[in-house]
């Protein structure tokens, strides 16, 4: 079938402003308004056969073969043949542009598939064409990167590239063993890749690329192997890129960004050193074309994987660290055979509280101390007033005289200061109305899980002061009814003793030489830890 460039722009023209930026035209072939029937995939060099038809026609029919290059506009003339029950005359083969083309007895097309395009076939049968039939070869060129045998650790590419792109070819890799790859298709160049990164002696074997078109009329699957070896010797990376490093700061707790070199690598490694030591440990990896994670050591750290195009190449970590999980962060990054390294060093703040009878002490322990330059309190209100502080390696105190007055209240604050320039600051807040006069030793209280920098006195502070309060109001009562309860409490007996003291308050042979008739004496005893000397004078009353 043949179209005038002019119809072929006008129809082109036409669909584009009716799909109006809602479809997507395919290049080449697909947008000159040219269609096929099927779609045979070949490997390049390898020998291609075109059916014209599924079944020999019942009469002598005459078949002509026309070819189109993919760049081409036109169609070209190749060879012709009368078939009738499986036999042909005429040309059975030519030559066109270096290539040889046959008929066979079926009226087949056999060539040597080197360029993709379209291949026509008419079946006339007198002055009338019966049949028509379209046929786009496409070509398959199946790469190993690097070629086998591999060595152990490296990166390897197996790649699948269908040309023309404009087939809209799918597909996936396949492993040895029948396990579905990783695989990701870029539509413009027509690539199938999957890649194995840190290639074992266990990925030897045969891959397979399963490769499916769509035709008119139907779609086809074809599969295409690649065999692959690796050998016993290890790869050294020798082309290493090393970022800037990054020295930050964070309080205990709150979420804090640990950086990736800026590429879209295969596989991710996170290394850490402990803090102001030099032991070091493989915490975290990830490698994105097997699908695998692996978080060794720590729970509240998150990799942050690219989900679009826009961020591709920013691999990232979240961590919500402790005190303990300051350190230097070493994030590697490993694309093909080159290697990408960030260093991150981290120093964690952490506050915290202690009181005492006389005072509330502010506490600040600090990680990774390489890195920093100073850590000192101030108070927010009043920073010229100067604080008393006491300092060793990775602490600092400052104390709050209690019991709080105005010009002791308000917000203290804990900076630490890096050597670069940042710093990171934990807030307390001590308040009047939240720490009283009356203060009983408490033990460490740690801020809370939170974002935030500050800090506020807890509810242990206002138990601390109602809780006495109560105790007093209670013995108050419990007072007021032991004025009944001692005078049934306490044990009595008079005295017979003259020069014996059994109280110490007084003598009651003594007294009785002088107290007025009719009074009564007793020796007040305790009878119980509880109990208390009271003196009872027998008018008064109680109430029951």
């Amino acid at each position: 079938m043949f179209l005038s460039s002019s119809t072929v722009e006008i129809y082109s023209l036409a669909f584009m402003l009716i799909c109006s930026g809602i479809c997507f035209i395919p290049p080449l072939l697909a947008d000159r308004g040219y269609v096929w029937n099927s779609v045979i995939m070949a490997h390049e060099g390898a020998s291609a056969t075109l059916s014209c038809f599924e079944s020999p026609p019942a009469s002598s029919v005459l078949v002509t073969w026309k070819v189109m290059p993919v760049e081409g506009d036109r169609w070209s003339y190749l060879l012709s043949a009368k078939c009738n029950h499986g036999w042909t005359d005429g040309h059975k083969s030519i030559v066109f542009e270096d290539r040889t083309f046959e008929i066979s007895t079926d009226a087949s097309l056999i060539f040597k598939a080197s360029a993709p395009g379209l291949y026509n076939c008419v079946i006339e049968h007198g002055d009338k064409r019966q049949q028509e039939k379209t046929v786009l070869l496409a070509l398959v060129k199946l790469t190993v990167t690097p070629a086998p045998p591999v060595m152990v650790h490296r990166t390897l590419r197996l790649t699948a590239q269908v040309s023309p792109p404009s087939v809209d070819a799918w597909g996936t890799w396949v492993s040895p063993w029948g396990e579905r790859l990783y695989t990701e298709i870029t539509r413009a160049t027509g690539v199938l890749l999957s890649k194995l990164p840190r290639v074992t002696s266990r990925d030897n074997g045969v891959y397979t690329c399963r490769i499916g078109v769509h035709g008119n009329s139907g779609t086809s699957v074809s599969e295409h192997r690649m065999n692959v070896t690796v050998n016993g010797k290890v790869f050294s990376f020798t082309d290493l890129t090393h970022e800037k490093p990054r020295s930050m700061a964070s309080i205990s707790h709150s979420l804090v960004t640990l950086s990736c070199p800026p590429v879209l690598g295969d596989y991710v490694l996170l290394y850490w050193e402990y803090p102001d030591s030099t032991k070091m440990e493989l915490i975290f990896q990830f490698n994105r074309w097997r699908r695998s994670l692996t978080n060794r050591s720590m729970p509240h750290l998150h990799l942050i994987e690219p989900t679009t195009l826009a961020a591709a190449g920013n691999f990232s970590f979240l961590l919500k660290p402790a005190l303990k999980d300051g350190g230097r962060y070493l994030c590697e990054v490993f694309l093909d055979d080159k290697a990408f390294s960030q260093d991150n060093r981290l120093s964690v703040l952490h506050g915290y509280t202690k009181r005492s009878p006389s005072s509330l002490d502010l506490t600040c322990s600090y990680s990774q101390r390489s890195q920093v330059r100073l850590v000192r309190w101030s108070h927010v209100q009043n920073p010229s007033r100067p604080l008393q502080s006491a300092g060793v390696i990775g602490r600092i105190k400052t104390s709050v005289a209690l019991p709080v007055t105005p010009e002791t209240a308000g917000e203290y604050a804990c900076t630490l200061y890096l050597k670069n320039g940042n710093s990171v600051q934990y807030i307390y807040s001590v308040q009047m109305s939240n720490i009283g006069t009356t203060v009983v030793p408490g033990s460490a209280v740690p801020p809370a899980d939170n974002v935030s920098t500050s800090s506020r006195v807890s509810t242990l502070s206002l138990l601390l002061f109602v809780i006495p309060m109560i105790a007093i109001a209670v013995g108050v009562l419990l007072w007021r009814q032991g004025y009944c309860i001692t005078r049934r409490s306490v044990e009595q007996s008079l005295s017979r003793h003259s020069g014996e003291v059994e109280n110490i308050y007084e003598n009651p042979d003594d007294l009785r030489q002088t107290s007025p008739q009719g009074a009564v004496y007793m020796d007040l005893k305790p009878t119980g830890e509880m109990d208390v000397y009271k003196e009872l004078d027998r008018y008064d009353q109680c109430c029951s």
